[in-house]
């Protein structure tokens, strides 16, 4: 394996990420996974919670049982050797030691199939003592503690003495066990004490397989539940998941998307559900979009239908104006309200046709390549009446060298100068400032002004058609309310747009950008100008300067010409 291959592994790897964090993302994330693993684990849980009862329960069962079965084979065996003792005619000590030898290898003999070894000797109660200890295994004297001894020898278990012990097999190391031992009578040496010791290790064997048993059964129990849950969660799921899908279509746009209806259960209730909302929406929109059409095709054809008693009534107005200073001061102030009334109504007519053009999808720009100095100059100077009589100085910053892009000369200035009528109406008699930047992908115009401001709720309206921030404000420049939004389009049909930032009693600035071949849009990084922050109005040029702050857009063009960026 080459070391590429050896990267792209690793790449992959560290895709996937760590199971159990994908793991737990896929939880957190699909509810068939959380169903199946809540009921694996649940099953889990009652599972050992059971098994742990039933091991404990069959242990002790197991445990009695043994123990009684010891004590019952240990009694038997201790009665016969009693009887063989007392029927026993020797003579001298060795036959004495002979017959406890063989006293003993019958009592391990006949004894139950779990017995160890035999353990005699003679007790410390009798002086004479005088017999060697007799044992059938040479462990099982090792195995009896003192206290087991002291308690046969001083006949405190009124019989026999019962004590568990630890054995050593051949497959575990600790073993179960127990030894029991009582006190024999032998008239002829005195007293014997008895020990055997059984084990329990094939009852500890049995539970073990018993365990392990339950395991299996619990593993393979939680698996054929977790496989039975995840069935019938697919089920459940699977169907949810294409009416997902059909929603998802159907928010892109897509109306006639539907869901197969397979089922008669609630989840064919959601899938006909689906099915009549999708089609009841698909004929609102239907619905929607032909009183769409008919108001716009309304709007067009009255706009156009408008135009010639206008011009009418535009002949009539101009005739009358020519005629004024014959009338008397209210008439001739008459003819004057006429005058201005009826180029609003001409302006609003152009503005709905314009919108109207819009709105069907025919406008279009006409890009001329030139220098856009010229047009923003042009804007500013048909504005320059409006201004002067409303009392508001308007400043001009420009580079210092022609700003030649291409774009639609029309449209560039009807956004400056809807931008500036908007900032005259609001300006207060404050300043307003017309700044321009460029670079070699974008341009971008700065309308500032120091008037009234708007608060934040309000500048999402701002581009909607006959919207006010101020109600009872009357439009002092014979706007028709419908200046911002067709500069908004114009912005947007050359692959610019236009951004607002305002702020109560600071003023508000508008900041056009444009690209330079009318056409592309312009990237966020490629912007001349930009906003600082949402609570900046003045914007930055591209190193981060102000250009508000004593540094003009001519000083910033010239700095990104010493770049070459120009």
């Amino acid at each position: 394996m080459n070391q590429t291959s050896g990267h792209r592994i690793v790449a992959w790897m560290k895709s996937l990420g760590h199971p159990r964090s994908w793991g737990r993302r896929r939880i957190y994330t699909s509810l068939q996974a959380r169903a199946v693993s809540l009921a694996v684990l649940l099953a889990l849980i009652f599972g050992v919670v059971f098994s742990l009862a039933s091991l404990l329960s069959i242990r002790n069962s197991l445990q009695d049982q043994v123990s009684a079965q010891a004590q019952r084979d240990f009694s038997n065996q201790v009665a016969r050797v009693q009887e063989g003792l007392d029927a026993a005619q020797m003579e001298d000590q060795q036959q004495y030691q002979s017959l406890i030898t063989n006293l003993a290898s019958s009592f391990q003999n006949d004894g139950a199939v779990n017995l160890v070894g035999v353990f005699m000797w003679g007790s410390g109660r009798t002086a004479n003592s005088v017999l060697v200890p007799v044992s059938t295994d040479p462990t099982v004297a090792s195995l009896i503690s003192e206290s087991m001894r002291s308690a046969v020898s001083g006949g405190s278990c009124g019989g026999v003495c019962y004590q568990p012990i630890n054995l050593k097999s051949q497959t575990h190391d600790r073993a179960p066990g127990a030894v029991l031992g009582t006190v024999l009578n032998f008239s002829a040496l005195g007293d014997l004490e008895l020990f055997a010791v059984y084990s329990y290790a094939s009852q500890q064997q049995s539970v073990m397989q018993i365990q392990l048993s339950m395991l299996i059964v619990i593993i393979v129990l939680c698996l054929l539940l977790g496989i039975v849950v995840w069935c019938v969660m697919r089920s459940v799921i699977r169907p949810v998941e294409r009416v997902a899908v059909a929603a998802e279509s159907v928010a892109l746009g897509q109306l006639n998307a539907r869901v197969d209806v397979n089922r008669h259960d609630e989840i064919g209730i959601l899938q006909r559900s689906f099915n009549e909302m999708a089609s009841s929406l698909d004929e609102k929109i239907e619905e929607l979009e032909k009183v769409g059409t008919f108001q716009r095709r309304f709007v067009s054809d009255v706009s156009h239908e408008l135009r010639t008693p206008v011009t009418t009534i535009r002949m009539a107005s101009d005739l009358l104006e020519s005629r004024k200073s014959s009338f008397e001061g209210s008439t001739a102030r008459t003819v004057e309200l006429l005058s201005g009334q009826i180029n609003r109504f001409e302006k609003m007519l152009a503005d709905l046709l314009e919108i109207s053009r819009y709105d069907a999808g025919y406008a279009a720009v006409d890009l001329v390549e030139g220098d856009l100095r010229e047009t923003v100059n042009s804007a500013v100077i048909q504005v320059g009446q409006i201004a002067e009589a409303k009392g508001v100085p308007i400043s001009v910053l420009l580079p210092q060298d022609p700003v030649i892009s291409s774009f639609d000369s029309r449209r560039i200035t009807r956004i400056i100068r809807n931008l500036l009528i908007n900032g005259i109406d609001f300006a207060e008699g404050k300043p307003i400032e017309v700044h321009m930047a460029c670079n070699r992908q974008a341009v971008a115009i700065a309308v500032r002004d120091h008037g009234t401001g708007m608060a934040p709720e309000q500048l999402a309206h701002v581009f909607d058609r006959f919207w006010r921030a101020d109600a009872s404000r009357a439009r002092t420049t014979g706007g028709s309310g419908l200046g911002l939004a067709i500069a908004m389009s114009d912005a947007r049909l050359h692959g610019g747009g236009i951004e607002l930032r305002s702020a109560p009693d600071l003023g508000t600035c508008f900041l056009v950008t444009l690209p330079r071949d009318g056409l592309h849009e312009v990237p966020a990084s490629a912007q001349p100008l930009r906003f600082r922050g949402d609570e900046e109005l003045d914007p930055v040029d591209a190193s981060g300067a102000g250009i508000y702050a004593g540094r003009s857009v001519a000083q910033a063009d010239r700095k990104d010409d010493d770049r070459g960026d120009v």
